[in-house]
């Protein structure tokens, strides 16, 4: 898989090399992949269908020029304050999540994107965040408008919830941006929530579900969907052992939600003693690749079983272990 876009006004790139990377991608069988499901797929809800998503999913670019981030604990701060830019490459270490461009991402499949926000202060830019600061929220989103206006049949699910350093006039301005990005081509609950179906969503020419975990926002801007309809229950574990009894509880056809969006978090979350005993390596190395061979693995054993259900399926570095045409192919047995 190519190696991912960074973030433009941060580093210098050839940008030929990369409109020859990104165009090869383009028109996969994997770009227009909701929109070549069978039909009775398309009359299905949303709900049922089985989505690929990133896990903090714009973290592909995370600037280590910057402070540290109000997510992390003030002894973590405190040692970015002490030591700077070692501090801080140990943290980009282990806050960088994903490799592609949130339009490759895009290209390659993925239809759900985890987005954790912070204002800073400094630039007065709502950001992504990680450990570290990132992409602006404009340069998030105007990815997304180019995806989705080169494959209208495709329908990207937005899920902003994690944010840090938002008083109510920074919510204000995230809601309004978003407005202006999607005014146009957003889907609003509804009586249906996560029962509308890609056929219905198509003849609204509706693209974009942005959920919205802020039930004062919710409030003020009902066409966001509120934080009950999704359900992504948090793992919390670096044991890969741990990691699939939980999943196996959790996607088992007895247990699941069926009044909301359901998300398996297929991730191991490095522990503070998974960093201090991996101080040189990576979350990537030392956590993500092996687990997305391993689920993929459990994935591909349950297909056409009936003990499982799926609906939205995440994963770190989603390029790796055949995750992404996995995940989809679910949707042929399920």
């Amino acid at each position: 898989m190519a190696k991912s876009v960074k973030a433009k006004s941060s580093v210098v790139r050839d940008d030929s090399f990369e409109i020859l990377r990104v165009g090869a991608m383009e028109d996969n069988d994997y770009s227009r992949w909701m929109e070549n499901l069978p039909n009775e797929k398309q009359l299905c809800p949303l709900k049922d269908l089985v989505i690929p998503g990133s896990h903090d999913s714009a973290t592909f670019f995370l600037d280590q020029d910057m402070e540290i981030g109000p997510d992390e604990s003030p002894t973590i701060q405190m040692l970015g304050s002490v030591f700077g830019k070692v501090a801080k490459s140990v943290v980009h270490s282990w806050s960088v999540t994903q490799s592609m461009s949130i339009y490759e991402q895009l290209l390659s499949g993925i239809r759900y994107l985890d987005l954790r926000v912070a204002y800073r202060a400094q630039d007065k830019q709502i950001r992504i965040l990680h450990g570290l600061y990132g992409w602006t929220i404009e340069e998030v989103l105007a990815e997304i408008n180019r995806f989705v206006e080169k494959y209208p049949k495709e329908i990207v699910i937005l899920d902003f919830n994690h944010f840090y350093n938002m008083d109510p006039a920074a919510h204000e301005m995230l809601a309004d941006t978003l407005l202006a990005s999607f005014s146009e081509i957003f889907r609003a609950p509804g009586e249906d929530g996560p029962d509308v179906t890609l056929q219905e969503m198509w003849g609204n020419e509706e693209k974009v579900i942005i959920i919205y975990h802020d039930y004062g926002v919710i409030d003020a801007y009902p066409c966001f969907w509120p934080p009950h309809l999704i359900c992504s229950p948090w793992p919390n574990t670096a044991d890969r052992k741990l990691l699939m009894e939980f999943l196996n509880k959790q996607c088992a056809v007895s247990t699941f939600s069926e009044d909301a969006f359901q998300v398996t978090q297929a991730v191991l979350t490095p522990q503070t003693s998974t960093v201090f005993q991996n101080m040189t390596s990576t979350l990537k190395d030392v956590c993500a690749m092996k687990c997305n061979c391993h689920v993929t693995g459990w994935l591909k054993a349950l297909c056409g079983t009936k003990c499982h259900k799926f609906n939205i399926i995440i994963a770190d570095f989603v390029e790796f272990g055949d995750f992404i045409p996995t995940a989809i192919s679910l949707n042929y047995f399920f």
